[in-house]
């Protein structure tokens, strides 16, 4: 059995144990784009008692696990992507936009500051995402599929990015629905609102944490800087 110490790095533990994620996320530590932090700096980072949590992540290792994606092939991690993540936020996304208007329609006057800021949030959001999967599916995954060469670190670096910008976004949805808590008023819409952009959270801290710390690293056999030229405009 894997062995978690307080060494142990968050992304290294999402893969050998994928359902230690729901513990990482009670907790607020990052396992996607601060995948590479050891555990115990993550829990001094956001003051996380670390004794509780490794004892929780040994009771939740217990829980078997089907695939390891560090020993799947590119082939197998980019279809799984592709089939799991990248298709449920086409058809989520467009879900949870409707839930918001509808939300921002009939109850702006209860909470006007939060959420219009939500709606601007998500919306810039929403357009990021779908913009960045779509460099994925025209360039970067072709692009490792094919064996094209160079090793593409350019586009890796650009995805990056667009994954830190991501992070922050979820971070500022979670702080604007106070944990994606609905307020005692909140009507059936606006619940099922705040639950769909927990599950997108849930959802998308997998996704990037998929792609930054088992995808990425099989090609960076040099270090990203950001003199490497990218040109990664989906068409």
């Amino acid at each position: 059995m894997f062995e978690i110490t307080e060494g142990t790095y968050l992304g290294e533990l999402v893969d050998k144990n994928p359902m230690a994620s729901k513990v990482l996320l009670k907790y607020g530590l990052d396992f996607c784009c601060g995948g590479q932090r050891s555990l115990s700096k993550a829990c001094k980072d956001s003051d996380v008692d670390i004794d509780q949590i490794l004892q929780e992540l040994k009771v939740n290792q217990c829980i078997s696990v089907n695939q390891l994606w560090a020993n799947a092939s590119n082939d197998d991690l980019i279809a799984h992507i592709l089939d799991h993540y990248h298709a449920s936020l086409y058809e989520n996304l467009p879900h949870l936009e409707e839930l918001l208007k509808r939300v921002i329609q009939n109850h702006l006057d209860k909470d006007t500051e939060r959420l219009t800021a939500l709606k601007n949030e998500f919306s810039s959001f929403s357009e990021e995402l779908l913009d960045h999967m779509a460099k994925e599916e025209q360039v970067l995954f072709p692009w490792i599929l094919n064996n094209q060469g160079p090793s593409p670190v350019g586009p890796i670096q650009c995805m990056r990015i667009d994954h830190d910008r991501a992070g922050h976004s979820l971070e500022l949805i979670y702080t604007l629905t106070e944990g994606y808590k609905a307020p005692d008023q909140a009507c059936i819409t606006w619940r099922n609102l705040f639950a769909g952009l927990e599950k997108l959270d849930n959802e998308l801290r997998m996704h990037i944490h998929l792609e930054n710390n088992i995808l990425f690293p099989r090609f960076m056999e040099e270090e990203l800087t950001p003199n490497h030229p990218i040109n990664l405009k989906a068409t």
